[in-house]
């Protein structure tokens, strides 16, 4: 890919993400570049083929954020741990106004939604079953079911207005960990069963 055609498709990217699919025109891509907006609909033929390609290389950078967190972790207990403690990194990729524009081109959002349930979902299925084999993950929780948790804690995490005034995300992201890995349940002394 020429220069000129990725200075295009990054500053489509990062504009998306910053004012939404909707609010970013031609004219400001061009303007971001800079180029004409005849270079861009030459590269692209339109705001929906630069979408495409935006989605498409969003893809590939989450595959590779995703496979370089999972290939430093020694085990799937630590993989989870760096997941959880970098969630930052996709948040970078997902915007609320990318995310709710995205809903209006059903194919883009198709692609997306694909990327996870047939890469991402079963993967993390795959390092649970991992996780449950070398005792480090409880066998009597379906991998399934405990992937739609952890999916729904990220889900709700990523907005952050629910966190606001509960403290440091540092220590809410402990906490959080701390429920996930030993439940709220206060453990029996083994000393006191006697």
């Amino acid at each position: 890919m020429n220069a000129k055609k990725e200075a295009v498709l990054e500053a489509g990217k990062r504009l998306f993400l910053e004012q939404g699919i909707l609010q970013t025109s031609m004219e400001q891509i061009a303007e971001a570049v800079p180029v004409s907006k005849m270079t861009i609909y030459n590269y692209y033929q339109s705001k929906e083929g630069l979408l495409d390609h935006v989605v498409d290389r969003m893809v590939d950078e989450l595959m590779a954020i995703y496979r370089d967190m999972m290939d430093q972790a020694k085990d799937p207990l630590e993989a989870l741990t760096v997941f959880y403690k970098d969630q930052h990194k996709f948040s970078a990729f997902v915007s609320q106004k990318f995310v709710a524009d995205l809903a209006k081109f059903p194919e883009q959002m198709d692609k997306l939604l694909q990327f996870n349930q047939k890469f991402v979902v079963p993967e993390f299925e795959m390092l649970i079953f991992k996780g449950q084999q070398l005792g480090q993950i409880r066998k009597d929780i379906s991998p399934q079911v405990l992937v739609a948790f952890l999916t729904f804690i990220k889900e709700f995490t990523a907005r952050n207005e629910w966190y606001h005034g509960l403290g440091s995300l540092n220590v809410i992201s402990e906490q959080l960990m701390t429920i996930l890995y030993h439940g709220i349940i206060q453990q029996e002394d083994p000393s006191n069963l006697t």
